[in-house]
Parts: structure tokens; sequence; C-alpha cells
């Protein structure tokens, strides 16, 4: 996985290596509406165009308690619409356009809740990457795959270092993505040991991602 920062987010990481001392980011942006109007959706992909997903966010607490928020935030950004698929039209398979479209939907749900700015050409690509697993998720349900129920799960290794400040929050810790079906898809590695930089701001009641790092963990 690529490292996907701004300029701000690199001195915000460097500042917190040295001293755990990180510097605010602005407010994240508004959630924005799902770009194509319902009325223009195809006509078999009625729930696309529905916005009822509430993405789950980061809310404030201690460093443990915010790995434990951040993994779970992911594990369900990946498995996002699984519900939605299974309980389409019973014996009937979802259009495989429709996986595509929801997992756009569910990325821009995510991208504009979880981030500081989710409008950075910066993060598209990161973006675009985790679209791709919540999609192979979404296409495992819809094809109902032996033993595969799409709905993978992340699990911490060791929390490494961590440290939490008014203005925001640093987390160094190895976790690993357990998807339903081992050695099906393509996890960007998180379904190996993976050792993951990350640092959040305040953005109310709840922290949001303003620098995100992974890359191989070892000793495992």
């Amino acid at each position: 996985m690529k490292i996907i920062t701004t300029a701000a987010a690199a001195l915000a990481l460097l500042t917190g290596l040295a001293g755990c001392s990180l510097v605010p980011s602005p407010t994240p942006p508004p959630d924005i509406a799902p770009a194509t109007p319902v009325s223009a959706l195809p006509p078999e992909c009625p729930f696309v165009g529905k916005n009822d997903l509430t993405p789950v966010r980061i809310p404030i607490g201690t460093p443990r308690e915010t790995i434990g928020s951040v993994l779970n935030a992911y594990g369900a950004w990946l498995n996002a619409g699984s519900e939605l698929v299974t309980a389409w039209s019973p014996g009937t398979t979802v259009p495989e356009n429709c996986v595509e479209r929801l997992a756009a939907r569910n990325a821009e749900a995510y991208s504009s809740t979880l981030f500081t700015s989710h409008s950075d050409v910066a993060w598209w690509e990161y973006f675009a990457s985790v679209k791709v697993m919540n999609q192979q998720n979404l296409a495992s349900v819809r094809l109902a795959l032996p033993e595969s129920g799409g709905r993978g799960k992340f699990e911490l290794l060791k929390e490494i270092d961590s440290s939490a400040t008014d203005s925001g929050t640093f987390l160094k810790f190895d976790a690993v993505y357990r998807p339903v079906v081992a050695g099906q898809g393509s996890w960007e590695d998180l379904d190996k040991p993976t050792r993951w930089y990350v640092e959040l701001v305040p953005a109310g009641d709840f922290l949001v991602i303003n620098y995100i790092e992974t890359k191989p963990a070892a000793g495992y």
C-alpha cells in the first residue's frame, strides 16, 4: 500500500514521531451527496441510489480504544453493503454493475466521513484501493461463494506506540485482515501482518484521519 499524505499530514507525522506533538488539521468538509441522481439510476439497482448508509465513525477515546475504533471503521467499510446484496430479491442474482456502483457509493460515504479531506487528489488512489476491497467482498456475497459471506474482519496483533493530546492522536500498531476465504482477492497486503501508522485529529465528538500509512510487519 502506498503512503498517502499531504504536506500538512507529513509534517504532522514527523512531529508526532519526534515527540508525539500533533499538528491540528482543518475540520473535514460535510458529506457530499451521491453524484448520480436517484432518478438516473438503472431500475435493476434501486438500492444504490438510497442515501441511507451511515458510516461507522471513530469516537474520541484512549489510544487503545482508538486503535479498535479505526479497525472497526475499516472493517465496516470493507463489508459495507453486504446486507443489501444478501437481501436483494431472494433467489435472484444482483446485477454485477450494481455491485460496482454500491462500492462507489460506500467509498464516497466513508471517505467523506473518516478523513480530513476526501477531495484531495493525493487520497484518491488510496480510497480507490479500499473501494476495490469492498467490491471484492460484495462480489463474493453476490455470487454466494462457498464458505464466503464477504464479511472479513481486522484483528489487532500488537499495540506498538500511541499517544493522545487535545490536538490529535498518533497510533502505531500491528494488525491483520482476516478474509472469510483466505487466499482469494487482493487485499493490499492487509491480510498479512501489517504495521499501521495513523494520525487522527478531533472533529466534534469524533476523530478523523489526517495521515495513514501501512507496511509489512516483521516478526510474525
